[in-house]
């Protein structure tokens, strides 16, 4: 039965659709079928499907928040910027512990604000954006960092597999590990807790939810929480892997990642959305990042074809939407 389903379900029609278009891309330029290109997607999408994962919660929830990329670049730069005064030579470890706590401190911040002061998700998450990439650049620093402690030199280099190809050495970088274990804790989270049950029930109705016994302070809490957190982890993992820390980073990616949350099959509506389907859109989004360049056209064509999917996307989600009532 659960096979069947999945075989009728949205998940299986875009798995389908991305083998399909990496068939097409590597039959026009063969150079694309290789493992390298496959390692090479996986490492530039991993920071995306991490920032996926915590956005996805948000959007079944039933809001669109812009601010997870500011919390990812407040949980790294920072934290690089204060280490290295103070002479910090370890590893990656501490970045990743004061990371979790500013994210979760922020996101616990933002569930606070919208829980007491009934603001809406956008509204809110768009004055935390820009607050929170000002209080960076002028407060702290706003040139990038490229000095990194003895004990981060060479992790970005950390393969659990290497191949060769004609653009040298890549690989299959350590951190994939953590969109295994984050994908796994999060649909737990979402299909099998009532707390899951109870963001599928706010974004499905929210006076319903209510009704029903759901805790609304808890779940924003746990929903925003997890946001941060995803997005803390994901600012270092970036910052460490580029070589160098940025005041700016992820600046402007908000839109991608939502649109890969919601390539994915999630709703803005809320009430719908999967961690298998967020994992395929934010694939999807890469692929094509990576067929525009394989093609030979310029990479500023990137948002552009994005954007076409995005709005023929929302166009079709609207009328199914449309059909079943």
């Amino acid at each position: 039965m659960i096979k069947k389903k999945f075989f009728r379900s949205y998940q299986f029609f875009l798995l389908i659709f991305l083998f399909v278009f990496a068939g097409a891309i590597g039959l026009i330029n063969p150079s694309f079928f290789s493992m390298g290109t496959l390692f090479d997607v996986i490492r530039i999408q991993t920071i995306y499907i991490l920032l996926g994962f915590g956005l996805l919660p948000v959007v079944i929830l039933g809001g669109v928040d812009m601010s997870f990329v500011a919390i990812g670049a407040l949980a790294s730069f920072p934290i690089h910027y204060i280490l290295e005064k103070a002479g910090y030579e370890g590893g990656i470890g501490l970045y990743y512990l004061w990371a979790i706590v500013i994210g979760i401190g922020v996101g616990a911040l933002i569930s606070f604000l919208l829980t007491t002061f009934k603001l809406k998700i956008f509204d809110l998450s768009l004055g935390m954006n820009t607050l929170i990439y000002g209080f960076i650049v002028f407060f702290i620093d706003s040139r990038t960092n490229a000095n990194l402690p003895e004990g981060l030199v060479g992790w970005n280099k950390k393969f659990m597999v290497t191949v060769h190809s004609v653009v040298g050495d890549s690989g299959l970088h350590i951190s994939f590990l953590y969109i295994i274990l984050a994908g796994i804790l999060l649909h737990l989270l979402l299909n099998y807790t009532t707390l899951g049950r109870s963001i599928y029930a706010f974004g499905s109705d929210k006076s319903v939810a209510i009704r029903t016994g759901y805790n609304i302070r808890k779940t924003y809490l746990v929903v925003f929480a997890l946001m941060g957190l995803m997005a803390g982890i994901a600012g270092v993992t970036y910052n460490v892997l580029q070589g160098n820390f940025r005041p700016y980073t992820f600046m402007g990616k908000n839109r991608q990642v939502l649109a890969a949350v919601v390539l994915g099959g999630a709703s803005t509506k809320g009430g719908r959305g999967t961690v298998f389907g967020t994992l395929l859109g934010t694939f999807l989004v890469g692929l094509i990042n990576q067929a525009i360049v394989y093609l030979g056209f310029s990479t500023q064509w990137f948002d552009a074809v994005i954007g076409v999917i995005f709005i023929i996307y929302a166009a079709f989600q609207s009328l199914t939407l449309e059909q079943k009532r």
